[in-house]
């Protein structure tokens, strides 16, 4: 190849169009593949149904030390306080520190501070919790590092972690802090999540120095060999059959896989592009790009909420009276396995959802390609205060209490439209399952409460009456939510909606430009075993 024949735009497009496109292209196949994947399974976790289901019902009758007596042991900065049985005893978890923090056992009836589970100990609790599995559950590994299914940073809260082998395949993971179940595994969870999310962003390397600079270096070669196919591919398309090959007229001057190659990347690399550059965007290569979950500390208070973020907790007027007397009247309507503590408009509740039953357990899907049969089930729950010992249960806010809290989060602004919506629209829509341990996901409930504002920012609320939570979407926001989300995952509410429209489309694009990338690696590896045996030449070739 000379010099002259790089400065000719003409061969330089089809160059490193070809080139660029073999470095890149095993990770284009990586991408749309496990893409497929990842439309209905992300990463292995385990449901909450589950875990309520096999807990024990919460039992305080020998609790005698307060939350904040609780608090004492542990230190810190409260955000998050939930109330179980441990070892058939009441306990106080509590998370400490901004954002994920950091979780603790404190027992309820002594005070003891758990120190930590150790292996005996472990295998001791699960088998009370899952005593089917008695004499096929055996130790696994003590991690002190995530593996390739808990790099989430709402797992690493929880290392060390035991993982234990149920002896069919499962394995669960056991928090030495907390002493829960906090992940499960399964053989078509691992094999899912290796090669659906794992694989779409090289998960299990997130470790290492080198992760991010090399997605950052191939995502913008990907996006480049995409623009030049796009250029190259309308160029050397032609508006009428001119191009004979075999006694057969083309619009295309290709031949074989190549001209395959050719048409599908008319059809699908504009789409290509959208994912490549969404993909970019993911990475933070430009400024924060997804919908917001705001803390309570920016939204001013307003949105304290017991899923994941919270506020710094109060737990000075909380008595164990007022624990007992919520679990006695929740008890009334369903068995109360487990207390969760949430502050709504400067007020302490208690929630506690209803562990699903057997059959519910049953059809329990989550991210699945049942989604858009089944929904993810919604457990009945109750909120009551958590000091008022005279108080009564209840499902839902009022629209007073969501005022209040909009009031909270945007004061001195007055908002100018009010709609409750029965349906999900672009902003606020649910598309997984909210109530995974841990995980600081909002709860996209309906119905919900839109307020729209005439401020600067031109902001949205959004606010949930069955969990009292607070959504704040700004005009960056909004952007930002079709510069990535729409983009990559085409979730428009129209399509979304309205399954399994949304999944046909994408199933569509998704083996489209499979076949597009697929059409090139013949081509490609014939071409390279041309330059290979070319360079042997040079130095004498093979004996």
């Amino acid at each position: 190849m000379k010099l002259q024949q790089l400065l000719n735009w003409r061969f330089s497009l089809i160059f490193f169009h070809r080139w660029l496109g073999i470095a890149v292209g095993l990770m284009f196949i990586l991408w749309t593949l496990s893409g497929v994947i990842l439309m209905y399974y992300g990463i292995p976790h385990h449901t909450a149904g589950e875990r309520l289901t096999r807990l024990p019902p919460l039992d305080l009758s020998t609790a005698t030390v307060s939350p904040a007596e609780a608090l004492a042991k542990v230190g810190g900065t409260p955000f998050r306080l939930r109330v179980s049985m441990h070892d058939d005893r009441p306990v106080y978890r509590i998370n400490t520190g901004e954002v994920f923090g950091s979780w603790a056992l404190v027992y309820a009836d002594t005070g003891e501070l758990m120190a930590g589970l150790n292996q005996d100990t472990v295998i001791y609790t699960m088998v009370k919790l899952y005593p089917e599995f008695d004499q096929t559950m055996r130790y696994d590994t003590y991690l002190t590092q995530p593996d390739w299914f808990t790099h989430s940073p709402a797992m690493q809260t929880h290392l060390p972690m035991h993982r234990i082998s149920m002896g069919n395949g499962d394995d669960y993971y056991v928090s030495e802090k907390s002493g829960e179940t906090v992940m499960k595994t399964t053989h078509l969870t691992r094999v899912l999540g290796f090669f659906g999310y794992n694989t779409h962003t090289l998960y299990f390397w997130r470790q290492e120095a080198w992760w991010t600079p090399f997605l950052h270096w191939v995502s913008w070669i990907g996006l480049g060999v995409t623009v030049l196919g796009l250029v190259l591919g309308i160029w050397r398309f032609s508006r009428k059959p001119q191009f004979i090959h075999s006694d057969v007229a083309y619009r295309t001057p290709y031949t074989g896989w190549w001209k395959w190659h050719h048409y599908a990347g008319l059809i699908f690399g504009v789409v290509m592009f959208t994912w490549m550059l969404s993909g970019l965007i993911s990475m933070s290569v430009w400024p924060s790009v997804t919908e917001s979950f705001y803390t309570p500390q920016q939204l001013q208070a307003g949105a304290r909420t017991v899923q994941g973020f919270g506020a710094p907790v109060d737990f000075a007027p909380l008595t164990v009276d007022a624990m007992q007397e919520a679990v006695k009247k929740i008890g009334a309507e369903f068995p109360v396995k487990e207390l969760e503590l949430q502050v709504v408009n400067e007020v302490p509740y208690y929630i506690a959802y209803r562990a699903p039953s057997e059959e519910e357990l049953r059809q329990w899907v989550s991210r699945s390609a049942l989604d858009f049969l089944t929904p993810t089930l919604e457990w009945d729950h109750r909120y009551i205060s958590a000091t008022d010992v005279v108080a009564r249960p209840f499902s839902e806010f009022t629209e007073t209490d969501l005022l209040k809290m909009a009031a909270t989060a945007m004061p001195a602004q007055d908002y100018a439209e009010l709609t409750w919506l029965d349906t999900h629209d672009d902003y606020y829509y649910h598309t997984v399952d909210s109530f995974d341990l841990g995980l600081p996901r909002s709860v996209r409930t309906l119905p919900a409460l839109r307020l729209k504002y005439n401020d600067a920012n031109a902001t949205w609320l959004y606010l949930s009456p069955s969990h009292a939570q607070l959504i704040k979407v700004e005009i960056t926001d909004r952007r930002n939510r079709w510069g990535y989300y729409a983009l990559h995952a085409f979730d428009f509410a129209l399509l979304y909606n309205n399954r399994p429209l949304w999944d046909i489309l994408v199933l569509v694009l998704l083996f489209g430009c499979i076949a597009m990338t697929l059409t090139a690696v013949s081509p490609a590896w014939d071409r390279l075993k041309k330059h290979y045996v070319r360079l042997l030449s040079l130095f004498g070739g093979p004996d």
